[in-house]
């Protein structure tokens, strides 16, 4: 910065096509007198001409005299030329002595500007204005081709990835995904190309079980950063893992990632997948040890994941597989509230506890949820087995446990 505290500008880089010497000074005087910074180049002549503008220094705006004996030899018309078919995005202003009628027809040829020659004081700001205009236009088309850029890489990272993924915005709409995501799912082309979320949960809706829940209740996120997980339960004989994570762009919009991966639910039959179905994400890290379970109960049978057998300490085959049987592994005292929750019109939590293979007794929480085939739900091991005279009544559980059933089932 100079002495008297005003920032230097960066010159504006300008090349004049003319054969008259004193009209290039003239030119300079006049932006000159108007306090524009500049590094003003003149050429004659067609090849100085083309040869100035391949050479690797950038210019901001070109003048083009169109006075006959201007250009020596070569016609400012074919200069125009040149310039919109090799340089298109370099602004170009036409001085003309013929008057305000000879710049409009400049301008129909395609010049950015056009001034009669007479008139001095409409060059400064002209040159100011057009070359400001051409330097936020080849900001924009840099910004734009880094987007390009950076849009590729990460069009690359994400079909290279072994995860499906669909990137959201906080509105719903369908951003961008792969082709893992569409292969997983099992949508075609045709069905995410309007890129609406309506259309992919309407297809996923005949192959998963309840995915507009699973992602209506994901959609609940908070600040950037955090993140939920879930299953989501198919028809056949499968489930994906979905993980959807706040994320904050450069730009400060802040877009749902949603991760699928494949998992297997073997053992458990159709029943048992049902009640996998919105496992809440606070559980999901449980799950995978084997402390959290899905059941599914109805009139005729009683479905637990073979996980029950490993809390439980009995083998999977030993499980219950009707209500009696379940009753029988109930602690007497809480008999009575475990019915109860089945009275429940819709859902219901209550805390039981159950037999072990042992003998003694587990402290488990239950959550269910009534439907018209029957109750489906989890429940979870919330500490280490009791012995029988040491277990309470009705064990009162602290405020805050390690997992809450705080979703909806």
């Amino acid at each position: 910065m100079p002495a008297d505290g005003y920032p230097t500008l960066p010159p504006f880089r300008i090349l004049h096509l003319t054969g008259a010497e004193e009209e290039t000074w003239r030119v300079a005087a006049v932006l000159d007198g108007d306090y524009l910074p500049l590094d003003k180049v003149w050429v004659q002549g067609g090849e100085a001409f083309r040869r100035a503008l391949e050479s690797p220094w950038n210019y901001d705006l070109i003048i083009i005299d169109d006075q006959p004996s201007a250009t020596v030899g070569y016609p400012a018309p074919e200069a125009l030329e040149w310039v919109l078919e090799h340089l298109p995005n370099l602004p170009v202003l036409v001085l003309t002595g013929a008057g305000e009628e000879a710049a409009v027809a400049w301008l129909r040829r395609g010049a950015t500007e056009s001034l009669p020659t007479a008139a001095q004081q409409r060059l400064a700001p002209a040159v100011r204005r057009l070359v400001r205009e051409g330097q936020t236009r080849a900001a924009l088309r840099q910004a734009a081709a880094e987007r390009d850029r950076l849009g590729g890489l990460l069009r690359s990272v994400m079909e290279s990835t072994h995860e499906g993924i669909l990137i959201l915005d906080l509105a719903g709409k369908i951003l961008t995904y792969n082709r893992k995501f569409m292969s997983l799912c099992g949508i075609p082309e045709y069905v995410l190309a309007p890129m609406r979320l309506d259309r992919v949960l309407q297809f996923l809706q005949e192959q998963f079980l309840d995915p507009q829940g699973l992602l209506s209740e994901m959609a609940m996120l908070g600040e950037p950063g955090s993140s939920r997980a879930g299953l989501l339960a198919g028809r056949d004989q499968r489930a994906l893992e979905v993980r959807e994570r706040i994320s904050r762009m450069d730009s400060g919009t802040d877009v749902r990632v949603i991760g699928f991966s494949e998992q297997e639910l073997r053992g458990e039959g159709r029943l048992a997948r049902e009640a996998a179905a919105g496992i809440p994400q606070n559980l999901l890290d449980a799950a995978q040890t084997g402390r959290v379970v899905p059941w599914f109960l109805n009139e005729e049978e009683l479905v637990i994941s073979h996980k029950g057998g490993k809390i439980l300490g009995i083998p999977a085959e030993a499980l219950p597989r009707d209500l009696r049987a379940l009753e029988a592994m109930i602690h007497p005292d809480d008999l009575d509230l475990f019915r109860r929750g089945l009275e429940r019109p819709q859902q219901a939590r209550f805390d039981l506890r159950m037999r072990k293979g042992d003998g003694s007794w587990l402290r488990t929480r239950w959550s269910l949820k009534r439907g018209k085939d029957g109750y489906r739900g989890i429940f979870l091991e919330t500490s280490q087995p009791l012995a029988s005279a040491e277990a309470p009544a009705h064990y009162q559980y602290p405020t805050a446990p390690s997992y809450r059933f705080d979703v909806k089932l």
